[in-house]
């Protein structure tokens, strides 16, 4: 389901986050180039499930952005590799520094 933003001539990609226990979360995510972000999306899709369900986020089983130019709409699917792969650089970040 495409929303209404996309067709006001937004520039911002929306990321869709589809989780295991089905929650999906949908939100834009900034860039300064206007393409997809991956890993600012998934850090934005669990922060946004942690505060919609007070609860630490299941696995990811999909996730694609999407990204309005003009009245057309490019969608950018990933794989479960290329999100396990960009979770799995998060966490070991988190562990180098410490957060």
């Amino acid at each position: 389901m495409l929303t209404k933003a996309l067709f006001l001539g937004t520039s911002s990609p929306i990321c869709v986050v589809t989780f295991a226990d089905g929650e999906i979360t949908r939100m834009t995510t900034w860039s300064p180039n206007g393409e997809p972000d991956l890993r600012r999306g998934i850090r934005l899709a669990y922060a946004a499930y942690e505060s919609r369900t007070r609860s630490r986020p299941p696995a990811i089983t999909a996730l694609h952005f999407e990204v309005a130019h003009g009245q057309s709409v490019t969608v950018t699917k990933f794989t479960l590799d290329q999100i396990a792969a960009v979770v799995e650089r998060a966490r070991l970040c988190a562990c180098i520094t410490g957060e």
